[in-house]
């Protein structure tokens, strides 16, 4: 197909200069482009690049990274003046000789205003817009491209709770409220956006093209809101596949006497001085694996966003304490005596969960929530189950719900992960994500437990299930949006 034949819709990215357009742009494409650095002037030419191509082939969106405003009032003053000779002269001949960057700004904007369909301009949300002096100046310079402006505030920080965000968000509202050419504000941080933000910068798009360009646009917002959804579905499996793994894994012990099952217990409560046993060898086993489980699913989290890293390494999450659910065929006498102070267990940690205090030792490792299961506030039920021939170790009820917690909590993480901000690493989750997702888990059916079912088909069906209505749930609390 001939370039003549190509229908593009063209987005332009401007800012002053250092704001982080290239950062955002590499964010929104989902690949490296440019050169990103500290100083000011670092891309020097207008570059494009297809954000999205129609399944037909026959169309595209394209975002071009412009070279960033320097001295904006100089600027305004010599795109003002290019209607008259002198002014051309001193725009295209005296610029282009002493003053580089000045040159390469005009020729950029002047490419801006015979190309684009919209213009994104990208500003510093973590300044007061009272505070920049050049945005008067570069409204002054968006007026003399004349096309629809689309403000995006960059440099939000971490996501914090959405009245605090919405309070910053109306600031800017109100006031690029002056500016006619301004027709919606969005935030879009570069490092920590989340893609369903994106869906309101399409909307706001659709918003401000021609009629003609409607129809073209809406096939490119069909296909890459494909492109997105594919991404959360892969999200999604591997995420129940993780659970799955977790649910079905345990340690079968064959001669695990009463005597050993009260050591254990006072090893849990520190009555009896740690040693090692039968059933610490099986936790050890469980958490190794578990480990090694979530490695896997960070790893293919990062991978499905088209991200760098690597996940978490094994032989920290080696450390983890949870929750353990031990079936034994011990005397039943014994174990009701024991089962006793275990259903108490459980019934304080079920509790827990009910008032928002959901942890996991895997938590603390990630850096998403505070405190681990572990010591006497474990919940062991030791239950004679008819055909149990000895003793078997795996998780209980209690941990799987916090595996989940964690794991939504990871997506979180790495769904909010821009690349512009480098290779993938584990930080500090919000601690408001923790209490949505607890809140969005505390509205799932009884239905939705997996521990009654033993087919691990209808576990990962059910888990994959559960987890698209959390997150589903989550990502609308946040966002007012949903995939």
């Amino acid at each position: 197909m001939s370039d003549q034949q190509l229908m593009r819709i063209n987005l332009s990215l401007v800012s002053h200069t250092n704001i982080g357009k290239t950062t955002l742009a590499r964010t929104l494409l989902g690949r490296d482009i440019g050169e990103v650095a500290d100083r000011p002037h670092v891309t020097e030419t207008n570059d494009d690049y297809v954000l999205i191509r129609a399944s037909d082939g026959c169309s595209e969106l394209v975002l071009w990274d412009t070279p960033g405003f320097g001295d904006s009032v100089r600027l305004a003053k010599r795109l003002e003046g290019r209607a008259n000779p002198i002014g051309w002269f001193m725009s295209e001949v005296w610029d282009r000789m002493s003053n580089k960057a000045l040159w390469l700004n005009q020729r950029a904007l002047k490419h801006v205003r015979d190309t684009s369909s919209v213009v994104l301009y990208l500003v510093n949300a973590s300044e007061s817009p009272q505070a920049c002096s050049y945005i008067a100046a570069e409204m002054q310079i968006l007026s003399w491209i004349g096309k629809p402006v689309i403000v995006l505030l960059n440099q939000m920080g971490k996501p914090r709770e959405q009245d605090i965000e919405e309070a910053e968000l109306k600031r800017w509202q109100d006031y690029m409220g002056q500016y006619p050419l301004v027709k919606n504000v969005l935030p879009m941080d570069a490092f920590a956006r989340c893609w369903v933000q994106e869906f309101a910068l399409f909307d706001a798009i659709a918003e401000v093209l021609s009629d003609e360009q409607k129809v073209t646009f809406e096939a490119l917002r069909e296909a890459w809101s494909r492109q997105r959804r594919a991404v959360y579905s892969t999200s999604i499996e591997a995420i129940a596949d993780y659970m799955t793994q977790l649910a079905v894994d345990h340690e079968e012990l064959s001669n695990y006497s009463l005597t050993e099952q009260v050591k254990d217990w006072g090893r849990r409560l520190g009555v009896v001085k740690l040693q090692s046993g039968p059933i610490e060898d099986a936790k050890n086993a469980l958490a190794a694996r578990a480990a090694d489980c979530l490695c896997a699913l960070t790893q293919r989290l990062i991978d499905a966003h088209q991200l760098e890293g690597s996940g978490v390494k094994r032989e920290i999450l080696r450390r983890l304490k949870t929750d353990w659910t031990i079936n034994t065929a011990a005397n039943p006498k014994g174990a009701a005596i024991v089962g006793a102070v275990g259903a108490g267990a459980a019934t304080g940690l079920a509790a827990d969960i009910g008032t928002g205090g959901l942890s996991a030792g895997l938590g603390t490792l990630l850096g998403t929530v505070i405190g681990a299961i572990g010591g006497a506030g474990a919940a062991l039920a030791y239950n004679q189950v008819k055909g149990v021939h000895g003793t078997r170790v795996s998780w209980s009820k209690i941990a799987l719900q916090n595996f989940l917690l964690e794991a939504v909590l990871l997506y979180l993480a790495v769904a909010h992960f821009g690349r512009g901000r480098g290779y993938w690493e584990e930080s500090e989750a919000p601690a408001f994500w923790k209490d949505v997702v607890i809140s969005e888990m505390k509205k799932l059916p009884k239905e939705f437990d997996t521990t009654p079912l033993t087919d691990p088909d209808a576990i990962e069906s059910l888990s994959k299930q559960t987890t698209d209505t959390v997150i589903r749930g989550v990502l609308y609390d946040l966002y007012k949006k949903a995939p």
